[in-house]
């Protein structure tokens, strides 16, 4: 592993950056098709990082790397590339499903969906602004109530799987 470490391991290291910066379109893709808060996948992904800076005391020795560059690998590689394995894991092994109705109304030039009353979720309403914009017909333009079917992921973090509309 030593030997590996010395001769490979700034390669892996740069191989992991360029996969956590093919990671963030991939990140913004988990993030239309999972209910799930900008401020979690920050916090996510600093904690991710910081999991990845504990690698440092077992491979500062035998990498020839200063801790700055060490850390952009922590966090710009490892952590995006543990991130979206969390959310992909998420995403293919569902758990749960129920589903849910809210009130919503449009609102602004794009006719941004906006939950009423106690259950309103920014994530929601994005994901939801999602799912009409690409599988919505006529008779959702319309509509004032929707039913919405969730499945739960295997870390909790719900998905859009169907939803009804209706103009009651």
């Amino acid at each position: 592993m030593k030997k590996f470490i010395q001769t490979k391991g700034v390669s892996v290291t740069m191989i992991a950056i360029v996969c956590g910066l093919i990671g963030i379109p991939i990140l913004f893709w988990f993030a239309s098709v999972i209910v799930i808060g900008i401020g979690t996948l920050f916090i996510m992904l600093f904690c991710s990082g910081l999991l990845g800076l504990f690698q440092w005391k077992y491979v500062k020795k035998e990498i020839d790397m200063g801790y700055n560059q060490f850390a952009m690998y922590a966090f710009v590689g490892f952590g995006m590339c543990f991130v979206n394995f969390i959310l992909l894991l998420n995403y293919t092994i569902k758990i749960n499903s129920y589903s849910e109705t809210y009130n919503f109304s449009r609102n602004g030039f794009y006719n941004q969906i906006i939950i009423e009353g106690d259950k309103r979720n920014i994530s929601l309403e994005r994901n939801l602004s999602t799912y009409m914009s690409e599988h919505a017909d006529g008779a959702a333009s319309s509509a004032k109530k929707v039913t919405i079917t969730f499945d739960t992921g295997l870390f909790g973090f719900d998905m859009i799987s169907d939803c009804k509309f209706k103009n009651d």
